[in-house]
């Protein structure tokens, strides 16, 4: 296997191949000539006067030697002359009928003396009539390169041949050019001391062009082998052998490049026509681009404008050709086809401005998953989708980026609250132990103030925690019926002596009979708990709380009312933000989240919370699932 790659990539191997394949050819044409010959009958006679290659040839020549003599002065007297001083060792006599009456019409040349002799005669009737008989006579002494010697000397070599033996010489010189082809198509393409397929100067001319320069030399080579009749056989035979090898290596080489290309891959690339193509391509493609990039740029409305301008400016022209033409249907065949197209297309602009419209719907009423498939759409509308598309997607990091936000402020707040609880409790335990023992007066009052601001920070911690719970939904509600009459006097109850503390007059309004509510009971204590705790703390000593209880529409009511001890210049929405206190003075106790955790607990019982501040009043409304 290594010398066969030593052999395909030898630069003497390939030409020593070439010139062995150029003999082989060479010897098997001739021994297929041969073959073709004998097969035919020339040279297979027992006697070369007898051969069909003497007979044809010496027809040919009474022929000539006839109309010599007949026309003699014509147009073609030269020709005949020519073609029978061709044939030498031949001379005719022309008679005039029957060749006993002695009426002798013509002769060319001199007929030897002598028994060395060979006649012939054919008779030949001229078209006025006249019968004329022509004796011709070959000597066996013919001159050396004249065609009788030629045909003689060819007479001998296929007579010489057996027939058995000269077709199995050619089948394995046709076998052996046949391998010595196939040796030159695989080494074609391989250099010594290069790797894969190399590409030689006529490997990289364009392959159609170099087909066309092939082609016609091997139509050179065919039309000089054709057209040498009429000269010496032994010029006739070298002229037709060197068209033969023009063609025969305009046809090698042919074969060797195709084989290199087809190696290389890509064997159409490398041609005129494709180049042409591809240009023909790019010159479109870069036109087709500048009129969708001129149709980009114009504004939506005058795109619209344009397009329908074409289409009526186009079923306008055909109308009239319509009207002036004999083939008016056809043209109105093409109208009717140009409406159905443009109904088409408005229909299918619908079809997608629709989805879109219902994209955007969708992206309004919070579906921030929506998305709309803008593989089948085009132009304005699909790069609208696809901004409908990011849109939400935006929306949707931009809530997940503050849900984790949130819950990263929730975790901050709640590890916070956990982490300053473990001291505070120490705290307020020590403060109860000190309470217990004898101290100097003032140092009783210090001790006192340490206890209620102790308290105050445990309960905002509390609050806290609780807060951020609420907000995230991480605290655990039970929902069950329960009766809303019952827990709203005990809150009450509970802040009996801190309403009577604040002069504070409470009036319930609800009607007889129990009011069941869907609610969880701790819950819904503790946003009574904070009311009453603001009530208490915020409300105008001497006045009256309105709390009223009501039931319809399948839902329970609960409204609080009470007038603000302080002028209240805030609304009611940042009143329900965390850590915003009605007394901008900030003198009262209080954190600012009681509102803010009252709603968030009202929200994980499905229920509602708000606010409204008319002057000095303050009113909180409630409402449950009944």
């Amino acid at each position: 296997m290594d010398k066969v790659r030593d052999l395909r990539t030898s630069l003497a191997a390939k030409c020593g191949a070439i010139a062995l394949l150029i003999a082989v050819c060479a010897a098997a044409t001739v021994g297929s000539f041969a073959v073709v010959l004998l097969s035919c009958g020339y040279g297979t006679a027992s006697s070369f006067q007898e051969d069909l290659l003497c007979r044809e040839q010496m027809e040919g020549a009474l022929g000539s030697a006839f109309w010599y003599v007949v026309e003699s002065g014509g147009s073609s007297y030269s020709s005949y002359r020519s073609s029978l001083e061709r044939c030498g060792g031949f001379s005719a006599q022309v008679y005039q009928g029957n060749p006993a009456d002695g009426n002798l019409a013509g002769s060319w040349g001199d007929v030897p003396k002598g028994a060395d002799l060979w006649f012939s005669e054919t008779d030949i009737r001229y078209w006025d009539g006249t019968e004329y008989t022509v004796v011709g006579c070959l000597s066996h002494h013919l001159p050396a390169g004249s065609n009788f010697a030629v045909r003689f000397s060819l007479y001998n070599q296929l007579h010489s041949l057996p027939f058995g033996v000269t077709v199995l010489l050619t089948v394995i010189l046709w076998c052996g050019a046949l391998a010595l082809l196939v040796f030159l198509l695989c080494a074609a393409g391989h250099k010594a001391g290069r790797e894969g397929v190399v590409l030689n100067w006529q490997d990289r001319i364009p392959l159609d062009l170099y087909l066309c320069c092939t082609m016609t030399l091997m139509a050179i080579g065919v039309s000089v082998g054709m057209s040498s009749s009429g000269l010496p056989m032994a010029l006739e035979a070298a002229s037709c052998a060197l068209g033969l090898l023009v063609a025969g290596a305009a046809a090698l080489a042919t074969l060797l490049t195709l084989a290199t290309r087809l190696k290389k891959g890509k064997i159409l690339r490398n041609t005129i026509c494709w180049r042409l193509w591809r240009w023909c391509v790019m010159v479109c493609r870069a036109m087709w681009d500048a009129m969708m990039e001129f149709l980009r740029v114009l504004p939506l409305t005058w795109r619209g404008v344009l397009f329908t301008g074409s289409v009526l400016a186009v079923q306008t022209f055909l109308t009239l050709v319509m009207f002036d033409s004999y083939d008016g249907e056809l043209f109105f065949l093409f109208t009717i086809v140009l409406d159905a197209a443009l109904i088409a297309a408005a229909a299918w602009l619908s079809v997608q401005i629709q989805k879109v419209l219902d994209m955007g719907s969708a992206l309004a009423a919070g579906e921030l998953d929506a998305h709309l498939d803008t593989e089948k759409m085009y132009f304005d509308v699909k790069r609208h989708a696809e901004h409908l598309n990011a849109i939400g997607e935006g929306m949707n990091k931009a809530v997940e980026q503050r849900m984790k936000s949130e819950r990263l402020k929730t975790e901050l707040i709640t590890n916070v609250s956990h982490d300053i609880k473990t001291p505070l409790t120490s705290i307020v335990n020590y403060v109860d132990l000190l309470k217990k023992e004898e101290l100097p007066p003032a140092a009783g009052e210090y001790l006192a103030v340490l206890d209620r601001q102790s308290k105050r920070l445990k309960k905002l911690t509390e609050d806290l925690v609780e807060a951020s719970k609420a907000s995230t939904g991480s605290m655990t509600v039970n929902m069950e019926p329960i009766v809303v009459n019952e827990i709203i006097h005990q809150a009450i109850g509970d802040y009996d002596e801190k309403l009577a503390a604040g002069r504070l007059e409470v009036i319930v309004s609800t009607f007889e009979g129990n009011l069941m509510a869907l609610a969880d009971g701790r819950l819904l204590w503790r946003v009574l708990d904070n009311l009453l705790s603001n009530v208490c703390k915020y409300a105008l000593g001497g006045t009256r709380v309105y709390v009223d209880l009501s039931a319809h529409d399948g839902r329970v009511f609960l409204s609080m009312k009470n007038i603000s001890r302080d002028p209240l210049n805030i609304s009611a929405d940042e009143l329900m933000e965390r850590f915003v206190r009605g007394d901008a003075s900030r003198h009262t106790e209080g954190s600012g989240l009681g509102l803010n955790i009252a709603r968030s607990l009202m929200d994980l019982m499905d229920g509602t919370f708000q606010l409204s501040v008319d002057g000095d009043l303050f009113k909180a409304e409630l409402s449950l699932k009944g």
